[in-house]
């Protein structure tokens, strides 16, 4: 009978060793993303979020202008000249934007469907008044201001 002296023994150790290192790789795991789809992390969904600009405040040369509840808002609103109002429809109906007095140039949008938009730039100074065509009592004003 031959007598084997400690090999079994480092084997054995080697083999425990490799296990417990697979354990730890497991327990630590991927951030990825598992095949085939999955959704990405918490991180990266907030990063790609991005705050909407607010009602009524110019922000680089635009403004927005909300369309909810058969009501613009806001109803009043100072811009630069030169600025670009964006009128969003974030109403269950068609509305439409329309010059409807003041100075500048006439302008009517015709129907914006909802979760449409329309881009107006208003250059001329004084105040414009907005109508919504589809809807008679919708109305707010734009005061112009000159640019600095």
């Amino acid at each position: 009978m031959t007598k084997r002296s400690g090999g079994g023994s480092m084997k054995k150790w080697t083999a425990m060793a490799g296990m417990g290192l697979a354990l730890i790789a497991t327990a630590c795991g991927s951030s990825s993303p598992p095949m085939g789809g999955g959704s990405p992390s918490a991180t990266t969904t907030a990063a790609l979020v991005t705050s909407p600009q607010p009602y009524g405040e110019v922000v680089g040369g635009r403004v927005v202008i909300n369309i909810t509840e058969l009501k613009f808002q806001p109803e009043e609103v100072e811009i630069p000249s030169g600025t670009t109002a964006i009128f969003t429809n974030n109403d269950q109906v068609p509305h439409a934007v329309a010059h409807a007095g003041g100075p500048g140039a006439e302008f009517d949008s015709g129907p914006i469907q909802p979760g449409g938009t329309y881009q107006q730039i208003f250059r001329e100074p004084g105040t414009v008044r907005i109508e919504d065509t589809e809807s008679s009592d919708t109305t707010m004003q734009i005061k112009v201001e000159d640019s600095p």
